[in-house]
């Protein structure tokens, strides 16, 4: 019986011992659990925010950087503005797909900080100054590149730093992304709703803040402001790069994909020539007890994405109206007069017209959503429906663009502002 009594002591003293380590760690310096998500939590706020600075701080006076210092047309800036932005929307496909397949999530984010540090360094090496200076009555030869070399200099920083881009927005996931499996459709939307606004926000300081830096107050040297956001990022991921998640290569979602369309094509192919049978969808014909090769899960989730497709193939016709808006406000300011009492306002500064109405509108929908609509309602929720009237205008006021181009220019229909913009100001130079 004493036995009894010694072990059963041994094993309380030994879980009072357990409960106690904890506050041993917490008193020797070591974060708790809580203390550590919130760290996270901040780190992967701060490099989404420093990727958000350095694109916009590129993107904010890329126009009028091309017209002044490369002499490039409008248009011609325009067009490599619009082909920038387009580029860092399409390599982050890229870079997940060799983040599942080939390389891994931690060695990509590594070459995309390097390429995306690459590409902002090299971009003040173009914007400087190379003109001839005087110091100390001694002449000094700035100038080492001729035009068409700033011009390759140039576009390679542009590819490389949204090469960098791309892997950042593929990988360094959205703030609690990964804990929103769970969450239902009004946390959902939410959340992305906030993200959003965050982001536009960031946007909109941006445009104010370093459009007016790069023009009026340190000229050339505000580029290396997206440089040190880049540095700042890079520093950042180096500070948490012990807590990064391994996840070993796995098979690519997208080809995946790919797969399961392609096999149920063939088998689709096939059964109607040589067999019969009922399916409830096309695509099941690529599951393996229909003849195909893939798993039943992967085709479910294939046909979940199949329902989105032609929300993404409207996204086409909307992006192309939406993305020619800051290329429109740039040269329209860029041929006005911006000089109000002594004050010069920056060109870019006027895309902010376009983020307000975002600003001002996400709080509001939250409330309506909070407040006057329950989440047991069998209806949509009413960003859904603002979401598409937005949409319809935008392809009505492009349609009326499009009739009015139509009249005015004789039968020539320009897609964007900037060749209109540019055939006007030729025009009023003429007159």
């Amino acid at each position: 019986i004493s036995g009894d009594v010694q072990e059963k002591q041994l094993a309380a003293d030994t879980e009072k011992e357990k409960n106690l380590l904890p506050d041993r760690r917490n008193h020797a310096g070591n974060l708790t659990l809580p203390e550590k998500k919130v760290q996270e939590a901040i780190c992967v706020l701060l490099v989404e925010l420093c990727e958000r600075f350095t694109f916009f701080g590129i993107v904010c006076n890329m126009i009028l950087f091309c017209t002044v210092r490369l002499g490039y047309r409008n248009y011609q800036a325009a067009i490599v503005n619009m082909c920038f932005v387009g580029t860092s929307m399409l390599t982050p496909v890229l870079a997940g797909w060799l983040a599942e397949c080939l390389v891994g999530r931690i060695k990509l984010v590594c070459i995309c900080m390097f390429l995306h540090f690459l590409g902002t360094a090299l971009l003040p090496i173009v914007a400087f100054p190379f003109e001839d200076i005087y110091i100390d009555k001694r002449h000094i030869l700035l100038h080492t590149l001729t035009k068409k070399e700033q011009k390759i200099v140039f576009y390679f920083a542009l590819l490389t730093a949204s090469l960098g881009i791309g892997g950042i927005r593929a990988i360094v996931c959205p703030l609690s992304a990964y804990n929103l499996e769970n969450c239902g459709p009004k946390e959902l939307l939410s959340f992305f709703n906030w993200f959003y606004w965050l982001i536009n926000l960031n946007s909109a300081v941006v445009f104010v803040s370093i459009s007016y830096i790069q023009q009026s107050v340190a000229r050339n040297l505000g580029f290396l402001l997206p440089f040190v956001s880049v540095l700042m990022a890079m520093i950042t991921i180096h500070m948490v790069r012990g807590e990064m998640i391994y996840k070993p290569k796995t098979d690519s979602s997208l080809l995946t994909t790919f797969g399961v369309i392609g096999s149920a094509l063939k088998m689709c192919c096939v059964r109607y020539r040589y067999f019969s049978g009922d399916v409830s969808s096309w695509l099941d014909h690529a599951k393996e007890y229909h003849g195909g090769r893939y798993s039943e899960t992967q085709v479910e989730s294939t046909k979940s994405l199949a329902r989105l497709f032609p929300l993404f193939a409207f996204q086409i016709l909307y992006r192309t109206c939406i993305m020619q808006i800051p290329s429109g406000y740039y040269l329209q300011t860029m041929n006005s007069n911006l000089n109000f009492s002594g004050f010069v306002l920056p060109i870019a500064a006027m895309n902010v017209i376009s983020i307000v109405p975002l600003l001002i509108l996400v709080p509001i929908l939250e409330c309506i959503n909070s407040y006057l609509f329950s989440s047991k309602g069998s209806g949509h929720s009413p960003t859904i429906y603002i979401g598409k009237s937005k949409i319809c205008l935008c392809s009505f006021d492009t349609y009326l663009c499009f009739k009015r181009n139509l009249r005015v220019l004789g039968g020539l229909i320009f897609v964007g502002s900037s060749m209109i913009l540019e055939k006007y100001s030729i025009a009023q130079n003429d007159e």
